[in-house]
């Protein structure tokens, strides 16, 4: 491989630096000959040595250059004996910048070859590495890179989401110690894991803590290699085991991309609704658990689709009525109850500022400003009805004024003044649409393996 070959492939090919290489050592070789004195040839010779030094080393082809300095020196032996007769300093001057060149040819080549390699391994590595991780983002809930002392190599949103904690906190980024993470008696299982000099993927069952320290089922798979330093790097998938028996974060503690202003407003609300549900119990239990009432369907357009409207002001994402499709899809459910306590708590952050995000772009667009809406976003969800998790895929169909009526008769009106009864509020319309995924997990030998098909 030629330095020029490799810097411009395009149109400097091995063939034409030959053609040019063999050409211009013709040229000196040529040039030499017609000199009638031997003081003008002993100058011009070194000149002629600088260019064919300078062939030697842009080339990088040592056999091309050996055997052109080889001919070229041979040529001139003979030149010289012919015209002026040999001496031993002549012979020096002729074979010796020769050998320097060939030498100089080879190690130029040699630390190319080298270069070229290390690229290549390097891409090479840098592919496998994001193979590695497409497999077992595939199968796992967070994939984090670690170094030798178990620091994290770059940010993991994907296991701060897990954990319900802030991408920003300092154990999640660049630099973070992992080791802070996991329960401190499985630590030194943990150490002995990830120091089995095997290089094949092994699984270790640990548990973590969140950010609620609470202790976390987890199944840690774990492969490593080499960087270009011979340090190891430790790929590491994290998949939570279960997600039953976790305590759930404050709704106020979750991550929104309100203004502040907007925030602080929403958190006022909150605790204005918490101090009267204070002074009513009968009120409590309808802003909290939910009210007895079935929530009132909606005929018209959406009527087909499975949608549900919710309190863009509550920070439970309070359900204030649905249509027929999505009461058949997730079952009965009571007035005013939290859309946001269906959701998975991995995923109840993502979807808080995703919710958060449509409603600014809504606010902006009634402004008249251009606004891009955030699509959608798959997620798991678990209405109580159904006893376990599903995929789906939600997305924000509109938003629009509404008033409270979070109950619909008299006797649920106690404690609740006139004016709140007629607040007027926003409501968002959350469609979900399904997602076709099938996944086959393995569990212990207790427990038998189960498909899970969402269409």
């Amino acid at each position: 491989m030629t330095v020029g070959s490799v810097y411009y492939p395009a149109w400097v090919t091995p063939l034409s630096l030959i053609f040019c290489h063999v050409l211009l050592t013709i040229t000196c070789a040529v040039a030499l000959a017609l000199e009638q004195s031997i003081l003008q040839w002993s100058y011009h010779i070194l000149w002629v040595t600088i260019i064919r030094t300078g062939l030697g080393v842009s080339h990088g082809d040592k056999r091309v250059t050996i055997a052109n300095n080889a001919v070229f020196s041979l040529f001139m032996l003979v030149f010289v004996q012919l015209r002026w007769g040999m001496t031993f300093v002549m012979f020096q001057t002729i074979v010796g910048p020769s050998i320097f060149i060939c030498i100089l040819s080879v190690h130029v080549e040699q630390s190319r070859e080298s270069e070229l390699r290390a690229t290549l391994e390097a891409k090479a590595s840098k592919e496998l590495e994001t193979s590695v991780e497409a497999v077992l983002a595939t199968i796992c809930d967070a994939v984090v890179l670690l170094s030798s002392s178990f620091r994290l190599l770059r940010p993991s949103p994907h296991l701060a989401g897990m954990l319900l904690g802030s991408s920003s906190s300092a154990v999640f980024m660049t630099g973070g110690n992992f080791i802070d993470l996991l329960v401190e008696s499985d630590r030194d299982s943990f150490l002995q894991f990830m120091g089995d000099p095997s290089t094949h993927a092994n699984m270790l069952h640990a548990h973590i803590r969140d950010a609620n320290s609470s202790a976390v089922t987890v199944h840690f798979y774990h492969t490593k290699y080499l960087d270009l330093e011979g340090q190891p790097v430790h790929i590491i998938g994290v998949r939570e085991d279960s997600e039953e028996n976790r305590l759930q974060p404050p709704p106020q503690e979750l991550q929104s991309s309100l203004s502040r202003q907007v925030v602080d407003e929403v958190w006022d609300r909150a605790h204005e609704s918490r101090a009267s549900s204070n002074n009513n119990n009968r009120s409590t239990a309808s802003s909290i658990s939910g009210s007895s009432d079935p929530m009132p369907l909606v005929e018209g357009d959406h009527a087909m689709s499975r949608c549900v409207w919710v309190d863009a002001s509550s920070i439970d994402l309070m359900m204030a009525k649905c249509t027929p499709e999505f009461s058949a899809w997730s079952g009965p459910s009571g007035l005013n109850v939290g859309l946001l306590n269906w959701v998975a708590p991995v995923d109840q952050s993502n979807f808080y500022e995703f919710f958060h995000k449509a409603l600014n772009d809504y606010v902006r667009a009634q402004t008249g400003s251009e606004s891009v809406g955030p699509g959608s976003i798959v997620l798991k969800l678990k209405p109580p009805h159904w006893g376990r998790s599903i995929e789906t895929e939600a997305e924000i169909a509109e938003f629009c004024a509404g008033r409270s009526n979070s109950n619909s008769n008299d006797n649920n009106n106690e404690g609740r003044t006139e004016d709140s009864l007629a607040e007027p509020r926003i409501l968002g319309c959350v469609s979900f649409k399904s997602v076709r995924k099938t996944r086959t997990t393995q569990k212990s030998s207790e427990r038998s393996s189960r498909t899970f098909c969402c269409s």
